[in-house]
């Protein structure tokens, strides 16, 4: 799953990931129920060589566990954005293309 970064901590990033695809990584993994919709991405868990992250970045994060205070440790996973949302992007442009040139056509 994609995550975007909310915060950056001496111990790690806390990273929102959405309630759905949370909802899906849990049923997989475990029997406990999750409110939060954010999780913590340890420093440990985060590879040395990785460009610098910012707040408001995407990246690919996977449930790692789920504490019995709701709590949620992520694992990072490599994702080529490219890859993973081909077809949105794709389509997204055509998409665009097609609105620009029925402005046009307005105007």
């Amino acid at each position: 799953m994609i995550g975007q970064v909310e915060n950056i901590t001496r111990f790690g990033l806390f990273v929102k990931i959405s309630a759905d695809e949370l909802t899906d990584e849990i049923k997989k993994s475990t029997d406990k129920t999750v409110s939060k919709n954010s999780g913590l991405l340890r420093w440990s868990q985060f590879p040395k060589n990785h460009p610098k992250v910012q707040i408001g970045d995407l990246i690919g994060v996977e449930v790692f566990k789920v504490h019995e205070d709701g709590k949620i440790d992520l694992n990072y996973q490599e994702k080529n954005f490219k890859n993973v949302y081909a077809e949105f992007l794709e389509s997204s442009q055509q998409r665009i293309t097609e609105l620009e040139q029925k402005n046009r056509e307005l105007n």
